[in-house]
């Protein structure tokens, strides 16, 4: 049996039903307003994900896991999801891109523009001129540009991010991803195996 999940490591518990009402219960650190959802607030699995864009492990999560964890507990209610994106500082231009997938969040366009980040993760580490490239990518997702650019020169959007990597300190996150499932951490981007076996055990 893999240790990982016969061995529950209760760090943290996960309180309230809803979005607003979520909190990591220690230190009474509060999710309310932090990070994007997916899936209904009644679901019975609540996964707080805490990732940086820039980190190739949490692109190949995305992409190869969370696909199937949305499309098999997501999207029939069973699962919650929240991300919370956060800047660890070992990559390039990730607070950048970090901030503009909030501004896209404004538009309700978080998750297209989480899909975007990860799928160009290349490109924009390397990139020469960030702002010009982000603002390419909110025209890539049809959003609209003068709200965008206003919203990347709002100071709120930089202490939305520095509030998300303030809570991953508190938290002592180290490596990205990081999960908690029902109160239960889960470090590192797991396979799809295993993943759904941690959330069958976290729905009995």
């Amino acid at each position: 049996m893999i240790r990982l999940l016969s061995t529950p490591i209760l760090v943290l518990a996960l309180l309230g039903a809803s979005p607003a009402g979520a909190q990591l219960s220690r230190g009474g650190i509060s999710l309310a307003g932090v990070g994007h959802d997916a899936g209904g607030a009644t679901a019975r699995v609540f996964v707080v994900e805490f990732a940086d864009f820039g980190c190739s492990y949490c692109a190949k999560f995305a992409s190869e896991t969370l696909t199937k964890i949305d499309s098999v507990y997501i999207q029939k209610g069973t699962v919650r999801w929240k991300m919370v994106p956060f800047v660890t500082g070992m990559f390039r231009n990730s607070r950048e891109v970090a901030e503009a997938a909030e501004c896209a969040g404004e538009q309700g366009a978080f998750w297209k523009m989480h899909d975007l980040l990860y799928a160009k993760r290349k490109e924009w580490m390397a990139s020469k001129d960030i702002r010009a490239l982000i603002a390419r990518y909110a025209t890539q997702l049809r959003l609209d540009g003068a709200a965008f650019g206003r919203c990347a020169l709002n100071p709120q959007i930089r202490a939305r991010i520095q509030r998300h990597d303030a809570i991953a300190q508190q938290l002592a996150i180290r490596g990205t991803p990081t999960f908690y499932v029902n109160g239960r951490v889960i470090p590192g981007a797991i396979p799809w195996e295993l993943f759904a076996q941690v959330i069958d055990d976290a729905s009995k």
